[in-house]
């Protein structure tokens, strides 16, 4: 028995080796989701007159999907949300062999104790190894940052400046905020409070939705990011540039750090800036911001095909909705020689990873039944 994510809920029961995915459940940020899910999970049991022999959740302590799957008294699995999006979309296409994974999604607690969700990792069913992923930033103001994006712009800005004057000399011409509310982001940079590193891909679309000018903040989930992907959509139709600028955007795609391999984002990000500030159009920089991402992801496979020798790429989590950047990565990933999995069937966002973890838990049974 699998209880899935704590966002977009769905469930899984797992006999002999088929699956039995439940109906879209719901945020488990609300109790009474909490006791549908419960109810639910009772109703399958009896349906399916299975008794489990493993409960499987996610790896964030403090889950409401973990206080569940604890409550139910089996033996408890718990596995790292990204490998889950990546496992989901393996177990989708029938695929066996090891694959590079590229889990790009809002944020997933990693294994380190920081937010994950822009990962490229090396997984196979029985377990996985953190190759690479975005640039971390500090994503400061907790629940509040998922909604005002323009709060990791801020961050992202006076990360890479690293000098208060400066930071706040770009912010204000850039619109994100007031002086007063730049002054509080930068005391809680500073000084850690209510701040962990990050590499949410989607907090990172939000931001670049917000330097643009495009959108602040979130009024309801993704919508930011979801701005950005019809700015740059809109751009590509019209073709009114011949994208003149693109040979300054990012030369450096990926590098290496002393633990693994970064795609260069802050880079990007940094350099999405000074072209919006020298008057450059927010269209064409949201085309070339996805561009752009989609050729680090492609660098970073191809780092990992020659560290690990593998061909075949997994693109799942909630960013791969976005179907400009799941287009644009397709293609440059099947352009170097890439055979590349994706989600048709089961979402690629959070009511998805279910799947992952029913996959992981049946070849854990597996193993302990040899």
């Amino acid at each position: 028995l699998v209880v899935g994510g704590e966002l977009k809920n769905t469930f899984c029961i797992g006999v002999d080796s088929r699956f039995y995915s439940s109906p879209y459940v719901g945020d488990l940020d609300d109790l009474r989701t909490v006791k549908a899910l419960q109810e639910t999970i009772h109703r399958f049991r009896t349906l399916l007159e299975v008794e489990p022999k493993v409960v499987v959740c996610d790896l964030h302590p403090k889950y409401n999907s973990t206080v569940v799957a604890e409550s139910l008294g089996y033996p408890m699995l718990q596995v790292q949300h990204h490998y889950a999006h990546i496992l989901s979309c393996m177990t989708e296409n029938d695929c066996q062999e090891p694959v590079i994974g590229v889990s790009f999604d809002g944020t997933g607690y990693g294994t380190d104790g920081t937010i994950w969700g822009g990962e490229i990792l090396l997984a196979d069913y029985q377990d996985f190894t953190r190759f690479g992923s975005i640039t971390p930033f500090l994503q400061i103001g907790g629940d509040a940052s998922a909604k005002e994006g323009w709060r990791i712009a801020v961050s992202m800005i006076y990360g890479y400046t690293k000098d208060r004057e400066k930071a706040w000399e770009i912010i204000e011409k850039l619109g994100l905020c007031s002086e007063q509310e730049s002054k509080v982001q930068f005391t809680m940079a500073d000084r850690k409070i209510n701040a962990v590193m990050s590499t949410s891909a989607g907090r990172l679309f939000d931001a670049v939705s917000a330097i643009l000018g495009i959108r602040r903040q979130s009024s309801f989930e993704g919508e930011a990011s979801t701005a950005l992907q019809f700015a740059a959509e809109a751009f590509e139709q019209k073709q009114t540039s011949d994208l003149s600028e693109r040979h300054n955007i990012c030369q450096e795609l990926i590098f290496e750090s002393e633990e693994h391999c970064i795609l260069n984002t802050e880079a990007l990000v940094q350099q999405i800036v000074e072209a919006k500030l020298q008057g450059a159009d927010s269209g064409a920089l949201a085309y070339l911001f996805h561009q752009t991402l989609a050729e680090q992801i492609v660098a970073a496979c191809k780092a990992a095909r020659e560290h690990s020798g593998r061909a075949k790429v997994a693109l799942s989590g909630g960013v791969f909705q976005n179907r400009l950047l799941l287009r644009l990565t397709e293609e440059g990933l099947e352009q170097e020689g890439f055979d590349v999995l994706r989600h048709h069937m089961i979402p690629p966002n959070d009511g998805g990873i279910a799947i992952g973890q029913a996959a992981y838990g049946m070849c854990w049974l597996q193993g302990q039944d040899k």
